[in-house]
């Protein structure tokens, strides 16, 4: 796990980029990895969680259900929406730059960290996805550093993948390994009739995985998060596990 700096920094990298994307894209332009929104409903939808996440924190509100449309505000036109998206990603970053580390407030997902450092996790990768996006607008992407990478990675198996909403369920047990040829950090997934479970490992060991999967953390933490294909990965064994993984997981928060 990264540390609070390390978290904030991105987030504040990454709502840059996403911003001079949009700025540069306009708000009519199609999204390939989102292809129900325009950039407009990309911005509209992160400026609205990081408003909504500032004030969770900032009020440490237990129940996310207390939110309110006066913590929000009005919703902005198309000449104001990207400067409306900077306004909140800075208020946000220095939300959690502020917060009391001790600040007990709502969050979500296994094992899950103080919720301070949770929601500077949370918000650098929801930030970072969005970035793809973004970006796809204009046929570029940025990439990850492989340490980001490999946090978003494991936030993703250890956080998301067992929760019991995913779809991700095979009648037959089938492993996944996911080992980045640029960091020592490797995780076994195992999926079945029950929510996965996932390892992280000190010893890699392709003999315990249906299907192993390298290539570097950024090109990795994409494909797992449906953001790209998974042509630039080396694959080994059963490629199908990796499908069932890609299509069990697939996060929605429209």
């Amino acid at each position: 796990m990264l540390n609070i700096d390390q978290y904030l920094a991105a987030l504040q990298s990454d709502s840059a980029l996403l911003a001079a994307a949009a700025r540069e894209a306009g708000p009519d332009a199609a999204l390939p990895p989102c292809p129900e929104w325009v950039m407009r409903d990309l911005v509209l939808h992160i400026g609205e969680v990081q408003r909504w996440c500032g004030a969770l924190v900032r009020h440490a509100l237990m129940n996310p259900a207390e939110q309110t449309e006066e913590y929000l505000g009005a919703l902005p036109g198309d000449d104001d929406l990207v400067s409306w998206f900077e306004d909140g990603a800075r208020a946000l970053t220095a939300t959690l730059r502020s917060a009391d580390p001790e600040l007990r407030c709502f969050t979500f997902l296994e094992d899950a960290p103080a919720p301070r450092l949770f929601w500077a996790r949370r918000q650098a990768h929801e930030v970072a996805m969005h970035r793809v996006d973004a970006e796809s607008a204009l046929g570029r992407d940025t990439g990850f550093t492989a340490d980001m990478a490999a946090d978003g990675i494991d936030e993703l198996l250890t956080g998301f993948a067992p929760r019991k909403r995913t779809q991700l369920r095979s009648d037959v047990p089938r492993r996944l390994l996911i080992a980045p040829d640029d960091t020592a950090a490797t995780w076994l997934v195992t999926i079945s009739d029950q929510p996965a479970v996932t390892k992280r490992l000190a010893v890699r060991s392709a003999a315990d995985a249906d299907c192993t999967v390298g290539g570097a953390s950024s090109d990795i933490y994409e494909a797992l998060w449906n953001r790209q294909g998974t042509e630039r990965l080396g694959i080994a064994g059963d490629a199908a596990v990796l499908a069932l993984f890609r299509d069990g997981v697939q996060i929605r928060w429209s």
